[in-house]
């Protein structure tokens, strides 16, 4: 009797020893992903593969606007200013998204971004395979990106085989739109960016995946469900600005 009590024992034992050390393999695992140190360590040039977003930057919490819903009185207003909005779309915002990660990261001196045309004009980025989820929810990219598909395990062996970039940045936004105060009609909106980070080593491993969210600290307009086209793009350069800003500090910890 007393060798089966051992025996249930011992048994129990190292059940719980495996359930532990499951869970700890688990958040040392996850604790890699997210590790910004590990980015830090290489001092190589990083190829900055794919940039996009959704094209409606629709109100948060709600249902996409159409155009011709809007009212004879909106649209009265609309006509009597090209700069007024009554929806938007990020096909040029993700151009000045591009842009602003670019500058960002060359004013960090914390990563180091290969030349855009190195990557671009690669066999290697010619020959990758399309996210076929972002084509098919017609996201946006800038000029001369193309919608690569982070999965493709054998991209980025085949980018640092032909260029000796041996790590992978893609980064996919999600905008919108969120009311501040007052009410759609009439009241202040902010900019809302979501900006997610991933960077693979050369055999297709995750070394980075995280979300960053930022809201505008400025505000803008509403007047009759219509606002300022510039004054919202400018609220998004400043709120990517800072999510940028955000990517670049969690790197640091």
């Amino acid at each position: 009797m007393r060798l089966l009590q051992n025996f249930s024992f011992a048994r129990v034992t190292a059940r719980i020893f495996l359930f532990f050390l499951c869970v700890g393999l688990f958040f040392f695992g996850a604790g890699c992903v997210s590790s910004g140190k590990v980015i830090l360590t290489e001092r190589d040039p990083i190829a900055l593969v794919s940039v996009v977003s959704n094209r409606e930057i629709n109100w948060q919490g709600e249902e996409p606007l159409k155009p011709g819903t809007a009212g004879p009185f909106t649209v009265r207003l609309l006509n009597s200013d090209p700069d007024l909005a009554y929806v938007s779309n990020a096909v040029e915002l993700i151009n000045s998204a591009e842009r602003i990660i670019r500058e960002q990261m060359a004013a960090s001196d914390l990563i180091n971004l290969a030349e855009k045309e190195q990557v671009l004009f690669s066999r290697a980025y010619r020959d990758a395979r399309m996210n076929k989820y972002q084509v098919r929810d017609d996201n946006v990219k800038p000029s001369g990106y193309e919608f690569v598909d982070f999965r493709d395990r054998n991209f980025p062996a085949a980018l640092a085989s032909e260029t000796g970039l041996k790590r992978c940045l893609f980064v996919e936004f999600n905008f919108t739109q969120a009311l501040a105060s007052g009410i759609r009609a009439n009241g202040s909106f902010r900019a809302n960016v979501e900006m997610k980070v991933t960077i693979l080593d050369a055999r297709g491993k995750t070394l980075y995946q995280k979300i960053h969210s930022m809201k505008s600290l400025s505000t803008a307009k509403i007047s009759n469900r219509t606002y300022s086209e510039s004054g919202l793009m400018e609220l998004f350069d400043s709120a990517i600005m800072d999510t940028c800003q955000e990517f670049l500090d969690s790197l640091k910890k």
